[in-house]
């Protein structure tokens, strides 16, 4: 991997801390595994943050895994005040971090949003990308033409009262892991790492790194046709790695739809809920490493 100046490389215990500065943003990511093994650029679901391949990426030490903290997540920069969010900037952030890696060809590994941000990033630079992970996800969450200008509605009416809201302090970081996993869906132990970097100390307690802007509706969504178009251009073998669905809900019906217009996949259900990667990453890292190993012989 080449050491850019402009990347600040932090000598500390496994797992390695690094900064990244893009041309508008201060990236920073969480890095395992061999310094020569394939590279692997990871990226986290809505709202978590680089350390939610904490219990999967140790499992897969052959491989040079960073996994970033999105924009507005964890201990990257958040955009300026009066900058919203958009889903597909985070793409370009993306391309603008493996350039400033120097990495030339790589792999991604996303879990949920972070699929959506790994699978039209190896629609759009599909030359550079060897292998696709995705786990819990196809693209992004869409909408219909029609239901476009209530969204925006909404979205609006939320931009204009933002500074009404209060972000909740916890007394101590038991507080919010707590909290955190009372949401549901993860176990608690799972839970740790994240809120543990998700959090920020402030007077009275602890509170939350990510950006407060991200919980507002998004002004702009994909249609399914546009999704599905950055779908067909990935060329680059994909994994798509899906927990078991007790029932068929959004998701499933999303991946059920996306799944015949990837030309080269393969898919894999694991048991574990939509976190299965931090509850039960063992099976998880198990498929990865058959399918990187499956195709690596056809090559």
């Amino acid at each position: 991997m080449k050491r850019n100046n402009n990347i600040d490389f932090q000598s500390v215990n496994q797992p390695e801390e690094l900064e990244i500065q893009t041309s508008s943003i201060r990236l920073v990511a969480k890095c395992w595994g061999n310094p020569d093994g394939l590279p692997v650029l990871a990226f986290h679901g809505w709202l978590d943050n680089a350390a939610t391949f904490d219990n999967l990426a140790p499992l897969l030490p052959e491989l040079r895994i960073l996994s970033l903290d999105l924009p507005g997540h964890g201990h990257s920069d958040h955009r300026p005040s009066g900058t919203a969010y958009y889903f597909i900037d985070m793409v370009m952030d993306v391309i603008e971090a493996a350039d400033v890696l120097g990495w030339e060809r790589f792999s991604l590994l996303g879990h949920s949003m972070g699929a959506g941000v790994a699978t039209y990033l190896a629609g759009t630079i599909h030359e550079k990308i060897d292998y696709v992970i995705l786990i819990e996800g196809i693209g992004s969450i869409v909408q219909k033409p029609e239901k476009m200008p209530e969204d925006f509605r909404e979205s609006a009416i939320q931009w204009m009262s933002r500074s009404k809201k209060q972000l909740p302090i916890y007394p101590d970081i038991e507080s919010a892991v707590k909290a955190r996993h009372q949401v549901g869906g993860i176990l608690k132990s799972s839970v740790r790492p994240l809120v543990e970097r998700g959090l920020q100390p402030v007077n009275g307690g602890y509170t939350w790194r990510s950006d407060p802007i991200l919980k507002s509706k998004s002004r702009h969504y994909f249609t399914e046709e546009q999704a599905r178009a950055f779908i067909k251009e990935i060329t680059a073998p994909v994994l798509l790695i899906e927990a078991e669905h007790t029932e068929k809900d959004y998701w499933y019906e999303l991946l059920r739809k996306r799944m015949p217009y990837l030309n080269n996949l393969q898919h894999r259900i694991v048991p574990g809920g939509h976190h299965l990667h931090l509850d039960n990453p063992e099976p998880v890292a198990m498929a990865i490493r058959e399918f990187l190993n499956k195709c690596s012989e056809k090559t």
